[in-house]
């Protein structure tokens, strides 16, 4: 379950006198702290723009905005307990990030038909909210918009072409809602733990393509649910504890369905179908015993997650995941299989041979991890043959010891962490490795992918082997991240804890031609100080430096165009970061836990953030930098900072 996100920013902002700019010389708009308790009466406007309004409602509660503004800033009422009824009228366009949150007497909420945004988290702990109408001029409901209003009751939609993140979550009093046949996107936990709705209505809706993680989490009211057609993935745990929920209509437009989907929901568990295939030939669930067991010729597609799990080695409930798991020894994967969700036979201990499929384009997360118990499987299975293979999740065949000669084919482009841990392979390596007498010898490549290395006793430098175009995930993944070794010297006989990498490793080099570095694959790099990234570098998985703690400086990477969640975090020693300015996709906390980050450049091109880039730990945090039109979802951006910032906006 998401924590509520705290916050008590208020962006006081000067738009006026802006100037041409460069990454140096900023228009500067101020971001000061105020408090969510009972704050002193304030009243400011700054030109057209209402920057903060609290204890100005009249006896009754009661707040016109007036007819000049054109926007109410971030926090403008902010924590205004009296407030208990707002009219925004049509020349307001813009109501700011935050600028209702914790509202809590705030029961009516009256916009005009001219509002054309409402920011992050402007309703956030209304809860006592209970009716409100959108006017058609609005499209967009940013992140954690109407967060934990727990009375609301209904809100129309008619309009609303895109809901983000937790838009609606933790509104328990919400019994139905009816979609735009124009929605086009519902993010993750937007309706989740929404405990008494009981209807969804996605008629004439043609343009959603995906049903997100968490989505409907938790709505124990929620009793049937047609899926529109043209929807392609069902994410994780979209429907999970949905307990009365009986009746599921799946289009065949759906091509993909993530791990636990469905899990607790009275539909998945009263299916006793051998094989319950839905969609565009999704298996989901089945209760075919081994012996019989037989997957071909039903036109299957995907192998759903969870599909196969073993839910009993994993602690959890029987009704929940394959039930003959424990004596599954052997499987094949039909050539019609093209993806095998997460966690899909995860588990299966018994599992001996494994044949895939040779059309096969994704092997995701767990998918035969059958690492259970330090129990490793002496499962076999050949990816030589999948030659249209791209995507091999982390942990995706840890524990399947059968794999002794690991040979990748050139499609893979992506090697999540501890893929391949507890193999044979990777056993085989750690025997020949701990005897090399050069470094270049140290390293297991297969193909153009880095997939381990072995550091040395007395080794300070990594020098990453030219031709390596794929750093693949938790490649040089510090010790402590994973098994405590054995002893001081090296990898422990698992190879998962490479106690050297932490503590003694001070210089990185990353040749040109690298493309990707993967999830964890410097995780925990704790004594590197400074890194040049590659210009062909690409891609910077998930916590890919997280934890690299005395990391000052980062410089290259102009050719970068993603960096994951959590790629920097906990780098305690940075103190500034300028984002290349070819990055397009920035995940959430990249700077979690950098307690000593002052300064952070986006690009100025940068202005869909999906995710906060900070948490409460960046204390040090003074100064951002960022587009103009991030502006109305500035807090969802910021996250839990507390302290006073700037917020510098590029013109």
């Amino acid at each position: 379950m998401k924590k509520i996100i705290a916050l008590c920013l208020c962006i006081c902002m000067a738009l006026a006198c802006l100037t041409s700019c460069n990454n140096n010389t900023q228009p500067k708009d101020t971001t000061t702290q105020k408090p969510i308790g009972k704050p002193e009466k304030t009243y400011t406007v700054d030109g057209n723009i209402l920057v903060s309004c609290i204890g100005q409602a009249d006896e009754n509660g009661v707040f016109v905005i007036p007819d000049n503004i054109t926007m109410i800033a971030e926090s403008a009422f902010a924590g205004d307990s009296d407030l208990r009824e707002v009219v925004i009228g049509a020349d307001v366009k813009v109501i700011g990030s935050g600028a209702f949150q914790y509202c809590t007497s705030l029961e009516t909420v009256t916009i005009g038909e001219g509002v054309e945004t409402i920011g992050s988290h402007a309703f956030t702990n209304c809860s006592s909210l209970k009716n409100i109408t959108l006017p058609s001029t609005v499209k967009v409901l940013n992140e954690y918009a109407f967060y934990a209003c727990e009375s609301l009751e209904s809100i129309s939609l008619d309009h609303i072409r895109q809901i983000k993140e937790s838009a609606f979550y933790g509104c328990t009093s919400l019994e139905s809602v009816a979609f735009s046949s124009e929605l086009e996107e519902l993010g993750s936990w937007a309706f989740s733990q929404c405990g008494a709705l009981e209807s969804v209505s996605f008629d004439g809706v043609t343009k959603l393509e995906e049903l997100s993680d968490y989505l409907f989490t938790g709505c124990a009211m929620l009793r049937s649910m047609e899926i529109p057609q043209g929807v392609r993935r069902i994410g994780v745990f979209t429907f999970y504890d949905c307990s009365r929920l009986s009746s599921v209509t799946i289009p065949d437009s759906v091509e993909s369905i993530d791990f636990g989907a469905l899990t607790y929901t009275r539909w998945y568990q009263d299916n006793s179908d051998d094989y319950l295939i839905v969609g565009d030939g999704v298996l989901i669930k089945c209760t075919a015993h081994p012996s019989v067991l037989d997957l071909s010729g039903k036109g299957i597609k995907m192998i759903g997650g969870s599909a196969f799990y073993n839910a009993v080695a994993h602690d959890e409930a029987s009704v929940y995941g394959y039930k003959y798991a424990d004596i599954l020894d052997r499987i094949v994967i039909p050539d019609t299989v093209r993806e095998i969700g997460k966690s899909a036979f995860a588990g299966c201990i018994a599992l001996k041979n494994i044949t895939l499929s040779k059309e096969l384009r994704r092997i995701d997360n767990g998918a035969f991890n059958l690492l259970v118990s330090s129990t490793m499987a002496s499962a076999k299975v050949n990816l030589e043959d999948c030659t249209k293979l791209e995507y091999i999740g982390a942990y995706a065949f840890q524990g399947c010891n059968g794999i002794e000669n690991l040979v990748l084919p050139a499609s893979v482009k992506h090697v999540g962490e501890y893929a391949f841990d507890a193999t044979k392979a990777q056993t085989n390596f750690i025997d020949t490795a701990s005897k090399a007498t050069e470094e270049k010898d140290r390293y297991w490549i297969v193909g153009d992918i880095l997939l381990s290395a072995y550091v040395a006793d007395g080794q300070t430098a990594v020098h990453i082997p030219e031709g390596v175009k794929i750093i693949a995930g938790s490649a040089l993944c510090g010790w402590d991240s994973a098994y405590a070794p054995e002893d001081s010297k090296g990898l422990s006989a698992s190879g998962v804890s490479k106690f050297n990498i932490t503590n003694k490793v001070t210089e990185l080099y990353l040749p040109e031609g690298v493309e990707s570095i993967g999830n964890m694959a410097f995780f925990r790099m704790a004594c590197v100080e400074t890194i040049g990234l590659p210009s062909t570098l690409k891609t910077i998985g998930t916590n890919a430096f997280c934890f690299c703690t005395k990391l000052s400086e980062v410089t290259g990477g102009e050719g970068l165009q993603e960096i994951s969640d959590y790629a920097f975090s906990y780098c305690a020693s940075i103190t500034n970061f300028q984002i290349p300015e070819n990055v397009s996709a920035i995940g959430a906390n990249v700077f979690a836990g950098c307690s000593s980050l002052k300064t952070v450049h986006l690009p100025q091109s940068f202005d869909t953030p999906s995710a906060s880039l900070f948490d409460e730990s960046c204390t040090s945090l003074t100064q951002i930098f960022v587009n103009a039109s991030v502006r109305p979802r500035i807090y969802f951006l910021i996250g839990p900072i507390q302290q006073a910032i700037n917020v510098d906006y590029y013109k």
